[in-house]
């Protein structure tokens, strides 16, 4: 049989997103201060839109613009780093996980499992944030900041990594403790502290804090008779209308038709944003007024899926709009996520699930309520859990007790300790 080169034409179908397409998908992943200064940059040029900007947007833009936040600095370089539209729920995700340091605070595997994608798949996009400079931002530990840092300019040495791994010991037993774990020269070790000390431990140190930028609700929660209604937030969203801009600002007759689709295109991906953000707060208000009413205690479970499966809509859609938005409540103003959160079985298959919430402050109150010389173990705590028909894992326990801020049992018990007066008399 003779093989030999051929042309061959066959016909494929393929989706191609346009730019319109991949626009609109960009303004769902944008906070109203975000996406108003995202429209001040793409309607500069294009006479057929007028653009309308409440006074608390103008604010907004003139803090950012004085004093440039972490985030607005990594959202700058997302684009190149995480190109692909549905890895971009994810790492916005990962930004919002960041604290002042620049550190991710939640395990992946959590992030993971409240993204529905594999750890393998949220650790690929964690490792493409890693890359933004300043180097070490998105580390989850402080030997893994100085690591990025490292890797950037030079190959890590075993006896490096060995001192990296065994940082946290430093802290806890000085020098000593970290040569004993390490198990090298004292040479060796003295001289990758030296190195190490030429790094920065808190790379997003020179940023704004994001606290000192206004925090502006997209969405506005109010009782009106009893019932709870969400408008969208007048006095932060932007925006645009179609306008004739007149014979002196015309151009060429290709140029023109092209200038103006766009501007139509525009103003439709920002009311399809309009409409997706208010139909999910409607659904916001429905399922969670008691924890509009009463506090994060009375939040019922709900997840992104059932809110996208009854709107029809794809669960990355939903989860670009709620991680980038917030909402004005009588309770204060919350990210549009606090209104989501996971449901734990009770004993009782009928009784509708207890949300994690509610489960964090039960495990505060118990906590609070326990022997001062004889805490519980985790396991001790879901017990009492148990007791109450609230049905969690020892693990789930340590979990939910770390999230709230509370030490373990072991630490309990040394506050404790310091913290009784009888203690200084022996």
């Amino acid at each position: 049989m003779k093989l030999s080169p051929q042309i061959v034409l066959a016909q494929q179908t393929r989706l191609k997103l346009s730019q319109d397409m991949l626009r609109a998908i960009g303004f769902l992943e944008l906070s109203n201060l975000e996406l108003a200064i995202s429209l001040r940059e793409i309607t500069a040029d294009n006479p057929w839109i007028e653009l309308h900007l409440p006074s608390a947007l103008e604010s907004g833009i003139a803090v950012e613009a004085e004093t440039p936040s972490l985030i607005s600095h990594v959202l700058a370089q997302l684009p190149d780093l995480v190109p692909a539209p549905q890895d971009r729920s994810v790492a916005l995700e990962l930004i919002d996980e960041m604290d002042s340091n620049g550190f991710i605070i939640r395990p992946i595997e959590e992030i993971a499992q409240r993204s529905g994608l594999p750890i393998k798949e949220v650790l690929r996009i964690l490792t493409a944030l890693q890359k933004i400079e300043p180097r070490g931002l998105f580390a989850r530990s402080v030997s893994e900041c100085l690591a990025l840092q490292l890797e950037e300019t030079e190959t890590i040495s075993e006896e490096m990594r060995c001192v990296l791994d065994a940082l946290p010991s430093l802290s806890r037993g000085g020098f000593a403790a970290l040569q004993r774990e390490v198990d090298l020269p004292e040479d060796s070790v003295t001289a990758a502290l030296a190195r190490l000390r030429t790094l920065n431990p808190r790379p997003a140190a020179c940023f704004a804090s994001s606290h000192a930028l206004p925090r502006l609700a997209d969405l506005v929660f109010h009782n009106r008779s009893g019932a709870w209604e969400v408008d969208v937030n007048p006095d932060t969203m932007p925006k645009a209308t179609l306008i004739d801009p007149g014979t002196a600002h015309r151009t060429a007759g290709t140029r023109l038709s092209q200038e103006r689709s766009e501007a139509r295109n525009l103003i439709m991906a920002l009311e399809r944003r309009r409409r997706s953000l208010l139909s999910i707060g409607r659904i916001l208000a429905r399922e969670q007024a008691e924890f509009l009413t009463k506090g994060a205690g009375a939040q019922r479970p709900l997840t992104m899926r059932a809110v996208a499966a009854e709107l029809d809509l794809h669960e990355s859609t939903v989860g670009r709009i709620v991680n980038s938005g917030a909402a004005a409540t009588p309770l204060g103003t919350f990210p549009l996520r606090t209104f989501f959160c996971r449901g734990v079985r009770r004993r009782d298959q009928t009784a509708p699930p207890t949300s994690e919430p509610a489960i964090l402050l039960r495990i505060n109150e118990i906590v609070k309520a326990e022997e001062p010389g004889a805490p519980l173990s985790d396991a001790g705590i879901a017990e009492k859990l148990a007791s109450e028909g609230i049905m969690v894992s020892r693990r789930v326990t340590a979990r939910l007790r770390a999230r709230a801020g509370l030490g373990n049992r072991a630490e309990r018990r040394r506050r404790h300790h310091t913290a009784d007066p009888k203690n200084d008399l022996k």
